[in-house]
């Protein structure tokens, strides 16, 4: 059970700035491989036109993680929703680092976005724990870094 006290506690600057970062990294891994594509395609026996299915199947991921697991939020709680996504997304990550077959390759990539709906968990979180008198404020920082996450991982 989460505390859900009508006061919420004040979220500090460094708070903000760390769940701002973490955004950021975890929707760049949505968007990490679309500039080295046909690098990553030899390595692991996949065709120019099949290489493309390397950042398809990352998206795709992305929206069945919207559908998906973003709803569990309000059935399971956050944190460990949180936890559980970003440990899939960390398995998933290593599992990519030293893969050698497309097919496992393409898989992970569907986990990798799937579990990178962990910022849509975040973000609610972060309005919750902010007073109302800064939650815009809070929410602005945190959805600049999210921006930053997706416009630096980008070519």
């Amino acid at each position: 059970m989460s505390n859900l006290s009508a006061d919420p506690v004040q979220i500090s600057r460094t708070l903000v700035s760390v769940i701002a970062l973490c955004c950021g990294l975890i929707v760049a891994n949505i968007y990490y491989a679309q500039p080295i594509i046909e690098l990553l395609a030899p390595d692991v026996g996949l065709s120019a036109h099949s290489a493309s299915f390397i950042v398809s199947l990352t998206q795709i991921g992305y929206a069945i993680g919207l559908f998906f697991l973003v709803p569990l939020a309000d059935l399971v709680e956050n944190k460990r929703l949180m936890l559980i996504t970003l440990c899939i997304t960390f398995i998933s990550l290593i599992g990519l680092g030293v893969v050698q077959t497309p097919n496992t390759m393409l898989f992970l990539c569907l986990l990798v976005g799937a579990s990178s709906v962990s910022v849509q968990v975040l973000i609610p979180l972060a309005a919750h724990l902010s007073s109302d008198e800064k939650r815009g404020q809070v929410l602005g920082n945190i959805m600049a870094g999210l921006l930053l996450g997706i416009l630096l991982a980008r070519p």
